[in-house]
């Protein structure tokens, strides 16, 4: 990115824009935490790496049940 003050514009604006038509909601409806993270690189000559990248997740969704225990 280059660091001109146009690009930092559009960049804030569009920043805010998004934060405006898709807000973050505050009540938490899913937890996910990474469990295993696998980084395999392979370097196939001086100007070209193959990078190949595995995060394992796991995800729990609260239900409207929980918001009652």
């Amino acid at each position: 990115m280059t660091d001109n003050w146009f690009t930092k514009l559009c960049y804030s604006t569009g920043k805010t824009l998004h934060d405006i038509v898709k807000p973050v909601d505050g009540k938490q409806t899913s937890r996910k935490q990474t469990v295993n993270r696998k980084v395999e690189e392979k370097k196939v000559n001086e100007n070209v790496t193959l990078r190949r990248t595995t995060i394992d997740e796991i995800e729990i969704k609260k239900t409207p049940d929980d918001d009652t225990k």
